[in-house]
């Protein structure tokens, strides 16, 4: 990975490198960060498993930038699987400097994210190709999140088959579908979604919001389909729910809305990486069984 790094930088600066480490690994890949005898003289190259995922992540890089929040800049993807990138000098939300200003953090971000939602679609759908950019292909969120969900549903099937999960989970989710059309109303546009937009994703140094990064299949949808990631990975410390709330008012039923997409999210991602239920898994669970309690859904 360090060599095709190396290959990018050289490649799209027509420059050596001069030095090169490691700043974050995960299952996606590695990033990068490289330094260089000529302007910008520092950048973050992305090294991604799967070909064809860097020009994936430029696509949704090039929607996020169409809504005018803060992102890194991005330079050029580079062959099948790397993306070169401004490498940002800070830390994510999840993990705090010292002296952090978590009040001033959480407004900055939180206005970003509202502005982010408030960029309007021509539809509702996954952002897949350059015409995705303007909007998706359903008419309707019901439509569109239904043909997600069923994706994720089948996801957990099969995980329980395998034995990752207890029978429980597809059971529960099972409710998700009987009541779906009471659950999720149609918001009143497609809204420009991030895709994975927890503190993990959010750079800021001790002062102030720098920008949001990784976007995951980015899409055209509700805004309060993502919100309940704010809360994860240290985001409650910033208090980013209700800064964002008292900028975009949730919905009425976003209790249960929310514990819907949370619940069936979760479970695709823990499919998606072989991990079997834990702890975190149960936590969304209960949640969603708190939520068809007081709903009257079980």
């Amino acid at each position: 990975m360090e060599s095709a790094a190396k290959q990018a930088i050289s490649q799209v600066f027509s420059t050596t490198v001069n030095s090169l480490f490691r700043v974050g690994t995960g299952a996606f890949g590695s990033v990068f960060c490289a330094n260089f005898p000529h302007p910008p003289y520092r950048a973050a190259v992305k090294v991604f498993h799967n070909a064809g995922d860097a020009e994936k992540e430029k696509l949704w890089y090039a929607a996020l930038e169409t809504s005018g929040v803060k992102i890194p800049k991005i330079y050029s993807s580079y062959g099948e699987n790397c993306l070169v990138m401004e490498y940002i000098c800070g830390v994510n939300a999840s993990k705090p400097p010292s002296g952090c200003n978590f009040t001033r953090i959480g407004k900055q971000a939180a206005a970003d994210i509202a502005k982010l939602h408030s960029l309007r679609g021509a539809g509702f759908g996954q952002i897949s190709c350059e015409e995705d950019l303007h909007g998706g292909r359903y008419s309707s969120w019901r439509e569109c999140y239904k043909a997600i969900a069923s994706r994720q549903f089948l996801k957990t099937e099969n995980a329980a088959r395998r034995g990752s999960f207890s029978k429980d989970v597809p059971l529960l989710l099972e409710n998700v579908f009987a009541y779906f059309d009471k659950i999720f109303d149609e918001p009143a546009y497609p809204a420009l979604i991030h895709g994975d937009l927890n503190a993990e994703n959010i750079m800021i140094n001790s002062g102030s919001y720098l920008c949001m990064i990784d976007p995951i299949n980015s899409l055209w949808g509700d805004p309060e389909l993502e919100l309940f990631q704010l809360g994860e990975n240290g985001g409650y410390r910033y208090n980013l729910l209700k800064n964002y709330a008292a900028l975009r008012p949730l919905s009425p039923d976003y209790p249960i809305k929310s514990a819907c997409y949370a619940a069936l999210a979760e479970a695709e991602w823990f499919a998606d990486i072989s991990r079997p239920q834990d702890a975190l898994l149960n936590r969304f669970m209960a949640d969603l069984v708190t939520k068809f309690d007081l709903y009257g859904y079980n």
